[in-house]
């Protein structure tokens, strides 16, 4: 099977049609995590690319699980030299797998166990966001999982439909207004854990997700790849 079959069945399964899972939600409830200012200190990720650097902030407080499996891989060294996946029509691209075909990911809990997806409110698949790559627990399971793959979406902008999806689906005012200004990928809201935040080198992001795609792997045909992951501090910049 070609993966770009295998992507299709075990990764993105779930179609563009946004769950009704925000019924209900109170917008005072909302903070906007990833639209704060950065703090000195903060703990970031630094990607380096062979097409650039790209930084992210992470969230430990609102993903703790998720942020210390990926910190303990990136000690391994696991994402040294990692291919990367692309799709035409996902906006985003993928990367973390421990296999060729980009169909398996690593686990690496105290208890060997896979994570169950953590999902808040505060997070949401703005642009530039970095999400869990999730997928379901069992055929009769709507659970979601996740391992070492992750994605990170492009900077996308919010299209009339997406807008009455939301609208549709009674998404908070705040919310609708947020992915009006900032973009992104609303119809993962509730499923898949936002852990990152691109804050430098989203232009890096969309390069690659633009790339050509080898058909039979789904990598760049040019052979872009993550060369390393590694763990930093914000700093802020001096003026």
């Amino acid at each position: 099977m070609k993966l770009t079959s295998i992507l299709l069945c075990s990764v993105f399964f779930l179609t563009g049609c946004m769950e009704p899972t925000t019924t209900g939600m109170q917008e005072e409830e909302i903070e906007f995590v990833q639209l704060n200012e950065k703090k000195e200190g903060q703990e970031i990720a630094v990607i380096e690319t062979s097409k650039g650097t790209i930084k992210m902030v992470l969230f430990p407080n609102e993903a703790p699980k998720t942020v210390a499996q990926f910190k303990k891989l990136i000690q391994e060294g696991f994402y040294n030299d990692k291919e990367i996946f692309i799709k035409p029509d996902f906006k985003a691209f993928i990367t973390g797998a421990n296999d060729a075909s980009g169909a398996k990911g690593k686990i690496a809990t105290d208890d060997g166990k896979a994570l169950q997806c953590e999902v808040t409110p505060n997070l949401w698949h703005f642009s530039g966001a970095v999400s869990v790559l999730g997928y379901e627990k069992s055929r009769f399971s709507k659970t979601l999982l996740s391992d070492s793959r992750f994605f990170i979406v492009g900077d996308i902008d919010a299209t009339n439909d997406m807008v009455s999806q939301m609208e549709e689906f009674k998404y908070p005012q705040r919310v609708i207004n947020a992915y009006k200004e900032h973009g992104g990928l609303p119809q993962y809201t509730g499923a898949y854990t936002v852990f990152g935040q691109v804050y430098e080198g989203l232009e890096i992001v969309n390069e690659i997700i633009n790339l050509t795609a080898n058909e039979e792997t789904a990598s760049p045909q040019d052979g872009t790849k993550i060369i390393k992951i590694e763990l930093s501090k914000y700093e802020k910049p001096t003026q």
